[in-house]
């Protein structure tokens, strides 16, 4: 057996070569920090960090656009004729809704409304025969 542990390695006598990480382009930055261990060990790591990527002045994010089945219809041509009737959709509505659409959702909020003071009135209800109960009892206990 020979004194030296070169195991026919030419170069690093001392064992393997310290591994490296390669220098990155773009948005992501290297820094070395020592790294300290509860036991009293340290030991010196490259860390890397991320920069958030700038957009463009006014750019969108990179979404993916929507497929052709997403898309809403774009609006006919100024000589085309509207179709009308209730359920025509208009332009001045909210999100584009016809006018069925939007009384049946105002009937569903309503009756959410209507629903919430029913719930607020039975609990104002219910409260006020526990407070007359628990003074009926305060009164025949002390009789």
């Amino acid at each position: 057996m020979s004194d030296e542990n070169d195991n026919g390695r030419p170069g690093n006598p001392g064992g393997r070569a310290p591994l490296t990480l390669k220098p990155r382009t773009g948005s992501v930055s290297a820094g070395v920090v020592k790294q300290s261990f509860s036991h009293g060990r340290s030991k010196t790591v490259v860390v890397e960090t991320k920069r958030a990527r700038p957009l463009g002045h006014g750019a969108a994010p990179n979404l993916a656009a929507p497929s052709s089945a997403e898309r809403r219809p774009s609006a006919p041509a100024p000589s085309a004729p509207r179709p009308a009737g209730p359920s025509a959709p208009s332009s001045s509505s909210a999100g584009g809704l016809s006018a069925e659409e939007m009384r049946a959702r105002q009937r569903v909020v309503d009756a959410a409304r209507e629903a919430q003071e029913r719930q607020a009135s039975d609990r104002n209800a219910a409260e006020a025969r526990a407070a007359d109960d628990a003074r009926r009892r305060a009164a025949e206990a002390a009789a």
